[in-house]
């Protein structure tokens, strides 16, 4: 009963989930190989790798003392899906840096105690950074700005 009740158990069994989900919904997708991977190799892989990392998680329990669930926050939860469905809305019609400000910007205020200078700041090294990584570093077809 220890183990329902503990909250590392509960993220792990959550990424175990995802892991299965994603396994599930690629299944379908050609594989290939590493030489030549498919469009479904990397979905694998990394559903792959997060059931992993769920199954490490919540044995983890048996290790240590219980981590009881607290009450779940409600802020973070909505906020960061807020700055998703932002990101998904603006992507196309304002471009990766202003998508990626303004998501980072609404997910900030999950955490209350964020002065606006760590917003503004953070926000716009997620944008560069983002840019340097994205259309830089491995040159995605994505506009950078497209007002």
């Amino acid at each position: 009963m220890k183990l329902l009740t503990d909250k590392d158990f509960g993220s792990g069994l959550l990424f175990v989930l995802a892991g299965i989900a994603g396994l599930v919904l690629t299944s379908s997708f050609e594989f290939g190989s590493t030489a030549e991977p498919g469009p479904g190799f990397f979905p694998v892989v990394l559903s792959t790798i997060l059931v992993l990392i769920g199954i490490a998680v919540a044995l983890g329990v048996l290790l240590r003392d219980a981590n009881p669930i607290s009450a779940v926050a409600v802020r973070p939860f909505v906020l960061i899906t807020c700055a998703v469905i932002v990101f998904a809305l603006c992507i196309e019609r304002f471009g990766l840096m202003p998508s990626v400000f303004v998501a980072a910007i609404v997910a900030s205020f999950a955490r209350a105690n964020y002065g606006w200078s760590h917003r503004i700041l953070a926000a716009t090294g997620l944008a560069v950074f983002s840019a340097l990584l994205f259309i830089g570093a491995l040159n995605l077809p994505v506009a950078l700005w497209s007002f």
